[in-house]
């Protein structure tokens, strides 16, 4: 019960002392009537937790039953550079907060002390504001004006950090790229992080990594380097299990290498086509040529994981992705009502906010039931807020009210065993479930 404690001293110090020195500092609160600094603040943090699309009407009643008597036209009044700049500096105060639930009982997850799973999302802005948060000018949701999120989810004992960056910012110089994990750790991104300088440096510090492999790797052993697919297609059939070295710093990891489905491989194929020609090029031979395997490199042996557990727990990645379509897709943080700058941002900071409270909550109802849907809890946590937030400032009545949470939700949003297709908890649990096809 050691989270719920947490959860409600984080969510209390959150939106009522951090917020009413916040709103000192910002200046938020000129005349002193129905709305204080935290009352202000909770109203756009939980108004938009409990709908992602609230009316000014719906904002007013989250502000009453937070204690303040107000109309709509009084809570759309306050939309201020003022109220932005408070709602990014609560937003700053809550991403320094770190809440650890009970680590799962997974006993492949508990072979590490964390396992970190990292990937970033972008969200476009109004081009008004491309000198304060450059984007790329392309694809994926950053045209003249974007910001990115890293994000590092420890998906052992659910801690999540988060950072943001200009929507420009290159995911391999990105400043969380640059801290070492913990020795007995596990780290597991995408190919947009690969370096084999950062894995040397974790594996120095004793820190376990898994990473997809590119097209053009280099590979050593007996003494001679070899082409990696070249290599490849001359192997029997079957998973391909060895320790090589890598690049020209001849990285010493383990190389697992298995052969696509021919329909998983076509579909690559298509994929890696369509890419190319929104940038006016085709793909490479030797690009095409990586569709027909799925390679990976780790710095684990055998003797602590097997070739399916490495597949297992590389898809863990996957669980990024679908935090960041529970956060765009439900609760809508890329999704803009206007493009006047000063609201759209003032927005955004009470969404991002928002969804970290939210991730809290999860954390504290259901995280060590591995069975439960995610998607699934938070949508009963926007349902249940009006529960929560009369009782904000009283610990005692908010830690009542988590405890009733966690003892219900975890039944209400509980995943059923899949007999065709283990879901991801079945093959953490058992990885021989494993039937590769991707």
């Amino acid at each position: 019960m050691e989270i719920i404690a947490q959860t409600a001293g984080a969510l209390q110090v959150l939106l009522t002392t951090t917020a009413e020195e916040i709103g000192e500092r910002c200046d938020l609160i000129k005349r002193h009537r129905e709305f204080t600094a935290s009352s202000l603040l909770s109203t756009f943090v939980l108004g938009f937790l409990h709908r992602a699309r609230p009316t000014w009407e719906q904002l007013a009643f989250i502000a009453r039953q937070l204690g303040a008597d107000v109309s709509p036209q009084a809570v759309q009044q306050r939309v201020t550079p003022e109220l932005r700049d408070s709602l990014q500096q609560l937003w700053e105060a809550a991403v320094t907060c770190v809440l650890t639930a009970e680590p799962r009982v997974s006993p492949l997850l508990q072979k590490f002390k964390q396992v970190l799973i990292g990937d970033s999302t972008t969200i476009g802005l109004t081009d008004s504001l491309a000198s304060l948060f450059p984007g790329c000018g392309g694809s994926h949701g950053s045209g003249l004006a974007a910001i990115k999120l890293q994000v590092v989810w420890d998906y052992l004992a659910g801690t999540l950090r988060m950072v943001w960056e200009v929507g420009k910012q290159n995911d391999s110089t990105s400043s969380v790229m640059q801290e070492i994990p913990i020795a007995g750790s596990l780290s597991i991104k995408d190919l947009g992080y690969f370096s084999l300088d950062r894995f040397r440096a974790w594996q120095e510090a004793q820190a376990h990594w898994i990473s997809r492999g590119i097209s053009d790797l280099l590979l050593w052993f007996g003494g001679q380097s070899h082409d990696l697919h070249e290599w490849l297609n001359t192997q029997p059939a079957g998973p391909v299990d060895r320790w090589v070295e890598v690049g020209k710093i001849r990285l010493p990891c383990r190389l697992m290498a298995l052969r696509a489905p021919q329909e998983v491989a076509d579909r690559r194929r298509q994929k890696a086509y369509d890419k190319a020609a929104k940038k006016g090029r085709q793909p490479t031979a030797r690009h095409l040529a990586t569709c027909d395997w799925t390679v990976f490199l780790t710095s684990c042996g055998d003797d602590l994981l097997s070739w399916k557990e490495i597949v297992v727990l590389y898809r863990l990645r996957w669980q990024i992705e679908l935090l960041f379509k529970l956060w765009k897709s439900h609760n809508l943080i890329e999704e803009h009502r206007t493009e006047e700058p000063v609201r759209q941002m003032a927005e955004l900071y009470a969404k991002l906010t928002a969804v970290l409270i939210q991730h809290w909550l999860i954390l504290t109802s259901v995280w060590d039931d591995g069975r439960v849907s995610l998607t699934k809890a938070a949508r009963l946590i926007r349902d249940y807020l009006p529960q929560l937030m009369p009782v904000i400032t009283n610990f005692q009545e908010l830690v009542a009210v988590l405890k009733r949470w966690r003892d219900t939700l975890y039944r209400l949003a509980r995943i059923d065993k899949r007999k065709a297709d283990p879901s991801n908890p079945q093959l953490l649990e058992n990885a021989d479930l494993l039937t590769f096809s991707s």
